[in-house]
């Protein structure tokens, strides 16, 4: 960099000479030359011819630059027309100033009829108020912006785009913005699918959710009745009845008290979704509390031992966590082992949650069950072993969910059970 810079300087040294010479009267002829020695002619002769090369080299290079530069522009256009999406130049009136083949494409229209059309014109009228706003975000803010709106075609076509812009200056200072266009009507179909399957489900669960209240609501009180009637009978005619009969008196009898336990939780589970109190601070050992003066009998008759980590207070339902805790520990206490049951209530926080652990020393489960234990009416024991109707474990999952956490088990047969959950505490848990 150095010679060359030198080599430049000398240059124009000679260069500046050489006028002054020509200006002067010190060369008014050919003749006049022999004012030169010949030592200095010789070396500005010498001179002359090295920048004569050195400029010819220099020119050489200049077109080989301008030959590699020519290839890169066409490589660049080429790639600028053939890309996936859309790309226009818009001046600061929103006329289009250049535009790729893809644009051209998507718009229904010959390129060379796009240029010097206003934006405007493919855009669905419905949807102009947001495309000026996002205009009018990007030139004062010269921040990018994109926007979702509706574009129709030369042919009066539409579809859903999103137009992502950039701003910038032209050689004459003024603002200009860049422009992708992006045909997004596959993804805006996709979404409008997934959010009336959404609100369908919804509906279709809600609607559910009533017919399970309204059916087991119904079928209670008939049920009390069929129930009071076969116990009257059974009073009434129990001395004159054989033992057969009595039996199946006694069997009618079981089967209405289990239905309507049956219809009990029924309408408990249907009660989680549709009749959930708002979420209000609480104190999940005031919770444990409640639940052990529910199941004092219990905890009393099996000898459980309850413990637990420093407990937080948290967002939720305090009436449905007093019956999922209670339904855990009442768990413990039925599937004990042959030890002195315990269960011990850990806690720990994770990042933007709560997790539980409700830890258990009874009789465990093996891990082909996990799934199967959360949903409705499933039993892995019979009656006569464990009584229940096999929908605690489904209410306890379904309450977690309606707080936005999540449930799982880890067991082990013989070695007892933990059944974990989550709570999200939305920034106002403390332990």
């Amino acid at each position: 960099m150095t010679e060359k810079n030198t080599n430049t300087d000398e240059t124009a040294h000679l260069r500046r000479r050489a006028e002054k010479i020509v200006r002067g009267k010190a060369l008014q002829s050919a003749e006049d030359l022999e004012t030169l020695s010949p030592e200095e002619a010789r070396r500005m002769l010498h001179k002359l011819r090295v920048h004569q090369i050195e400029w010819e080299m220099q020119n050489e290079e200049l077109r080989r630059a301008q030959t590699e530069l020519d290839a890169v522009r066409a490589r660049y256009f080429e790639l600028y027309d053939i890309a996936p999406v859309g790309y226009c130049t818009l001046s600061a009136k929103e006329v289009i100033l250049e535009a790729n083949c893809t644009a051209a494409t998507l718009l229904g229209v010959a390129r060379n009829a796009l240029t010097k059309q206003p934006m405007t014109r493919y855009i669905v009228t419905e949807d102009l108020a947001g495309y000026y706003r996002h205009r009018k975000l990007l030139l004062e803010t010269g921040e990018p912006q994109t926007c979702e709106l509706r574009i129709r075609r030369l042919d009066g076509t539409q579809f859903w785009a999103q137009l992502q812009a950039t701003v910038a200056q032209d050689t004459e200072d003024t603002p200009v913005s860049f422009v992708t266009l992006h045909d997004i009507s596959e993804r805006r179909q996709i979404e409008e699918a997934l959010r009336n399957a959404t609100t369908e489900l919804v509906r279709s669960n809600e609607e559910l959710e009533q017919f399970v209240y309204v059916a087991s609501h119904d079928l209670l009180e008939p049920l009390r009745a069929v129930s009071g009637y076969i116990s009257l009978l059974e009073e009434h005619l129990h001395d004159q009845l054989d033992a057969e009969a009595l039996h199946l008196l006694n069997g009618a009898i079981d089967g209405a008290k289990r239905m309507q336990l049956l219809i009990t939780d029924l309408l408990a589970l249907s009660h989680v979704g549709s009749q959930g109190k708002a979420f209000v601070t609480i104190d999940i050992g005031a919770v444990l509390e409640q639940v052990k003066r529910s199941l004092c009998v219990s905890i009393q008759e099996s000898g459980v031992r309850i413990t637990h980590d420093p407990l937080p207070r948290l967002s939720a339902d305090a009436g449905q966590l007093v019956e999922l805790f209670q339904n855990l520990i009442n768990n413990a206490i039925k599937f004990r082992g042959d030890d002195t049951p315990a269960v011990h209530i850990g806690v720990q926080r994770q990042q933007d949650q709560w997790c539980f652990a409700v830890h258990d020393n009874g009789i465990g489960i093996e891990p082909q069950y996990y799934q199967r234990i959360f949903l409705i009416f499933q039993r892995l024991h019979t009656r006569t072993q464990y009584p229940g109707t096999g929908i605690g474990l489904a209410i306890c999952k379904k309450i977690v969910e309606r707080h936005g956490g999540t449930m799982w088990i880890d067991s082990s047969p013989g070695d007892g059970s933990t059944f974990f959950f989550t709570i999200p505490d939305k920034g106002r848990a403390t332990i």
